[in-house]
């Protein structure tokens, strides 16, 4: 009776190969061994990285998602401007669009000295003070030092992040973020000087020419200011535009 040799089955690695289709450990290292040490001949190294070729790059960018990681950081920027931005046009809407409007029905429909951008004089806070009630005048200072302060401190924040961030390097954005600092100063100045005026039976003139006159410059740095803002935001939107369109 005659006895078969039993056949290795699932270990392709027990089999012997006559071909060489599947080397041993140590043929493979001695192979690895042989290129590496042709590549030290020829003044390369094994471990280089292949370099990428021209074509491969695209716009700078070596793949497709470095592209678009790129593109995000540079409007990681941008973010906090329109962030910004939306504060400061919220704050303005709220206090000159939707509060100071609401006080006119406690006063007689008067307007607020606040919002009289050809500014005011003493007869003018008198009538104001006669028809004015009680709560209204309290409403009104409690405005001051709550929106009335917030407003012009979040539009210098935005004048600041649009001219540091989206204009280019210059004396300009300097001066525009000087003129903001200032804006933020006169108003909230304005506002301490309307309530005293207003807390006085009988304000004297010159504290009310004061803060007409401050009245006055505000409202007219706050054009100026706002379009300049407006436009800056305006010219970078059409420049980022026209990137993404190459």
């Amino acid at each position: 009776m005659s006895q078969r040799r039993k056949s290795t089955r699932g270990n392709p690695s027990g089999q012997k190969s006559s071909s060489g289709m599947n080397p041993q450990p140590d043929q493979r290292a001695a192979r690895g061994l042989k290129a590496f040490r042709e590549a030290e001949r020829k003044g390369q190294s094994a471990a280089q990285t292949p370099q990428r070729r021209p074509q491969d790059m695209k716009d700078g960018f070596l793949t497709e998602a470095n592209h678009r990681a790129a593109e995000g950081e540079y409007s990681s920027p941008r973010i906090l401007v329109y962030a910004l931005l939306v504060i400061a046009a919220f704050m303005f809407s709220y206090l000159h669009l939707y509060a100071m409007p609401q006080l006119r029905h406690f006063a007689g429909g008067l307007s607020m000295p606040d919002a009289r951008l050809t500014g005011y004089d003493t007869e003018d806070l008198q009538q104001l003070r006669s028809v004015m009630e009680d709560s209204a005048a309290g409403q009104l200072s409690f405005l001051h030092i709550t929106a009335g302060v917030i407003f012009p401190v979040a539009f210098f924040f935005a004048t600041w992040a649009v001219m540091g961030l989206l204009l280019g390097p210059g004396r300009v954005r300097w001066v525009a973020v000087a003129a903001a600092a200032v804006f933020a100063v006169v108003d909230i100045a304005e506002n301490i000087l309307i309530d005293q005026a207003l807390a006085q039976s009988e304000p004297s003139e010159g504290l009310v020419a004061t803060a007409s006159l401050l009245t006055q410059i505000s409202w007219a740095m706050l054009i100026v200011l706002g379009t300049a803002v407006v436009l800056v935001v305006l010219a970078d939107a059409a420049r980022m535009r026209r990137e993404k369109s190459r």
